[in-house]
């Protein structure tokens, strides 16, 4: 009889904690949205835009933030992830960009048989979220090489790409399309760039 009494006690308290806790935390996937620059006449037959590099926190899905406090420290949010790593997300912004733009009549993301005008190679640099008091800066970062895709392999630039933005919110979505507005600049500085090559 003990026994029975006390796993029906067991059981009342489990059950009770359970219905009296709060609920598990949920966990949000976030997307950039489509980069799509102004079309103008394409002046190249193809460029390659390779794989995104990235090393470190940047292979994983986790947001990532730094508090202004102790801007050395690299933290990941619990619950809050990108729907694809950094790299993939920054390579098919970057995808999008070159092909709205018109720039060349192939855009590719990998290198064919074919020798294409451009090869462009990438790394990322920084991609968070800065927070201070309630405000939060967008870091977007990249280092981007062009070189010739002719036998010659020419190294015609390398330079760092860099883009913020500041939001007065702390909301996630506002952030996310924040990101996406930072990489349209770098995309459109990147066509421009190669439109001087010409």
């Amino acid at each position: 009889m003990f026994r029975l009494l006390l796993s029906i006690a067991l059981i009342h308290i489990l059950g009770s904690c359970s219905l009296g806790g709060s609920p598990a935390p949920q966990d949000h996937f976030y997307r950039l949205p489509e980069i799509t620059l102004s079309p103008q006449q394409s002046i190249y037959k193809e460029i390659v835009i390779k794989p995104v590099k990235s090393s470190g926190l940047y292979h994983e899905r986790a947001i990532l933030f730094i508090e202004s406090q102790h801007p050395l420290e690299i933290k990941r949010y619990h619950y809050r992830f990108w729907s694809a790593t950094p790299a993939e997300l920054i390579h098919s912004g970057l995808y999008q960009g070159l092909l709205s733009s018109g720039i060349a009549s192939q855009i590719s993301r990998e290198i064919s048989t074919l020798r294409p005008d451009f090869i462009i190679d990438s790394r990322i640099i920084h991609f968070e979220r800065l927070i201070e008091s309630q405000q939060v800066t967008i870091e977007v970062a990249l280092d981007v090489s062009v070189r010739r895709g002719d036998s010659s392999a020419v190294l015609l630039k390398a330079s760092r790409y860099h883009a913020s933005r500041i939001l007065k919110t702390r909301d996630m979505h506002a952030s996310a399309v924040a990101f996406g507005e930072a990489l349209q600049e770098i995309s459109e500085h990147l066509v421009k760039d190669l439109r001087e090559y010409r």
